[in-house]
């Protein structure tokens, strides 16, 4: 029977002369020739030298061709590389043959889904990075070898990544990982809501050679919702306040926990266990018959311990000042604790907020508690006067100049220091309750600082600020730039100036000719959108000038936006940027379907 070109040439019994001769003839018989196991290494070495993907395919699944051919070609072929059946005899002459592959041809197979294990395992061996970043991304990487990575990784922090963030660890694989990892690994398993319960006990057994990395790690661990009690109590021993604080705050504490964290000084002073919104009131009325006192004040001091346990407690001597810290005690109580001689405990209660006027009137006998008094939002108006002239008779400057910006203090006090004490002036320039008769005065100070505050003060007269705006120091001309007060006609005069337009662009009060003026400087086109005052047709213009930004972050804001022109919305579905894509394409479908109600939109 005679053969055609085409069954000669992928016949097998066809001669080795032949398929040259038909190789030759034309591109089609030379692809059905380079796939013939029957072609000679000189013949696929021809073929190679062709540009052709299919003869260079067949070419590289060929058995017959030579090893160097096969290398370079299993970059561009992988698939075919790895099914030629003249791998295993590599293999079998040679096992380290993986060692001979170029770097970027390894790196391209070991992309590829289905891998031998010959070549997971070998590249394994390697001690290329990249490498062995590829062996353990791929699905079919055993957990043996996993584990030998994971060893590997010591000084590589992206290998111990890469394994780490896989979904199909065997705790094996994790505790070499906690023991040989980088602290970035141990930082992350310690963040893992799936991390197993005795991979978070290894953890916390580490010590990191950073004091800071060391906390970092005990105190996720101290949040960890699956880490066990045992290890918990480890880490209270520690020593570390920042893991003690997330321990105390924990919503599933134990009350052998409770105890052991109200024993310990750290927590006591920092009083964590009183931000523990879990602890009920039944089990703070149970804690308040143990007999370690630091327990008991722990209770007392709790906001969710019930009345009648601070009632009994206010009858114990050492008990009380946990009781006039308490910011739920009652005000009966609270007055009860102020006929106490002891100073702490009368601190605590001018410093309570749950103290009423009463309670505050009561401690305003005492001038140590004066400026306590000043800062309560419960202090009576009368009281207030009263502290305030007391403090303003004070020797030290820090009192008198914290009175001087008080809001409350009386306007007597105020016009008499502006005359008499120069050192209190600047903090009578901040005040927002100083009259504007003052300011006014103020405003022609050689002192810089206090023209500033003047020109910052929300109670400073219009005229006065208009006059501020030339004066010679550019912080005051910026603090009238920022004031609500400052007139439109000054602040369009201010906008020439470069170095005040952030300054205007922050005013809540800057009327929208202003802002129009803004937003025809790009890099304040961003805070003029978002200005309460930006006219809608201003905001239209500014969303299409970002619609056409080449700065990412500006094209992302103007796809957000729910007033962005359809028109601009429709260009940035096509954006070279994913995320802008997406948030365009979701404003797109909320504009159409909304387009019946709102048939003026475009």
């Amino acid at each position: 029977m005679h053969l055609t070109p085409e069954q000669q040439a992928a016949d097998e019994n066809t001669k080795p002369e032949t398929l040259r001769i038909l190789a030759k003839q034309n591109i089609e018989l030379a692809r059905l020739v380079a796939g013939n196991s029957n072609a000679d290494p000189e013949l696929l070495k021809d073929l190679a030298a062709r540009e052709d993907d299919l003869i260079l395919a067949g070419v590289t699944n060929n058995p017959n061709t030579p090893k160097d051919i096969l290398l370079k070609l299993a970059s561009k072929f992988p698939q075919e590389f790895l099914a030629n059946p003249v791998i295993n005899l590599l293999l079998i002459e040679k096992p380290n043959f993986y060692i001979e592959i170029p770097f970027w041809t390894l790196i391209n197979l070991l992309k590829q889904d289905n891998l031998p294990q010959w070549l997971l395992l070998g590249a394994a061996n390697l001690d290329n990075s990249a490498v062995l970043i590829a062996v353990a991304k791929h699905p079919q990487t055993s957990q043996n070898v996993l584990e030998q990575l994971a060893i590997k990784s010591k000084h590589d922090n992206a290998l111990g990544l890469c394994i780490v963030k896989r979904k199909d660890l065997s705790e094996r694989v994790l505790e070499k990982l906690v023991k040989y990892g980088t602290t970035s690994v141990r930082r992350y398993l310690a963040s893992q809501i799936k991390t197993p319960p005795n991979i978070l006990g290894k953890i916390a057994e580490h010590s990191e050679l950073n004091w800071n990395d060391d906390i970092e790690i005990q105190t996720r661990i101290a949040k960890h919702p699956h880490t066990p009690t045992h290890v918990l109590e480890k880490l209270i021993g520690k020593g570390h306040s920042k893991a003690k604080k997330a321990i105390a705050l924990r919503s599933n504490l134990s009350k052998k926990l409770i105890v052991r964290l109200a024993m310990d000084y750290r927590v006591h002073e920092m009083r964590f266990l009183a931000y523990n919104r879990y602890l009920s009131g039944d089990l703070l009325t149970e804690l308040i018959q143990h007999p370690e006192l630091r327990v008991r004040q722990m209770v007392v001091r709790h906001p969710n311990v019930p009345k009648n346990v601070l009632v009994q407690a206010v009858e114990v001597h050492q008990l009380r000042l946990f009781v006039a810290e308490n910011p739920h005690t009652p005000a009966e109580i609270l007055f009860q604790l102020t006929k106490e001689s002891r100073g702490d405990v009368l601190k605590a209660v001018a410093e309570n907020p749950n103290s009423p006027a009463f309670v505050l009137e009561k401690l305003s006998k005492n001038p140590l508690y004066d400026l306590l008094l000043v800062q309560h939002p419960s202090t009576s108006p009368e009281v207030m006067e009263k502290v305030l002239w007391r403090l303003a008779m004070n020797e030290r400057l820090s009192v008198r100049k914290y009175v001087a910006q008080h809001p409350q203090t009386p306007l007597r006090i105020l016009i008499q220091w502006v005359k008499t004490s120069p050192e209190v002036r600047r903090e009578i320039a901040k005040n927002v309750s100083t009259p504007q008769h003052i300011l006014e005065k103020l405003a022609l100070s050689s002192w810089k600082k206090i023209r500033r505050n003047v020109a910052q003060n929300p109670n400073t007269p219009p005229f006065v600020l208009e006059k501020l705006a030339s004066d010679r120091h550019l912080e005051v001309r910026q603090a009238v730039a920022r004031n609500p007060n400052t007139p439109e006609h000054v602040l369009t005069e201010l906008v020439r100036y470069s170095d005040l337009r952030l300054c205007i662009v922050k005013n809540p009060n800057t009327p929208p000719l202003v802002l129009e003026k803004l937003s025809e400087f790009h890099r304040y086109c961003t805070l003029v959108l978002e200005h309460p005052n930006t006219t809608k047709n201003i905001r239209l213009k500014i969303l299409k000038i970002l619609a056409e930004s080449f700065i990412r972050k500006e094209r992302l804001r103007a796809a957000q936006h729910p007033e962005t022109p359809i028109d601009s919305l429709e260009k940035l579905v096509a954006d070279e940027e994913i995320e802008v894509r997406k948030f365009a394409q979701r404003s797109l479908k909320v504009l159409y379907s909304s387009k019946k109600n709102h048939p003026d939109r475009s």
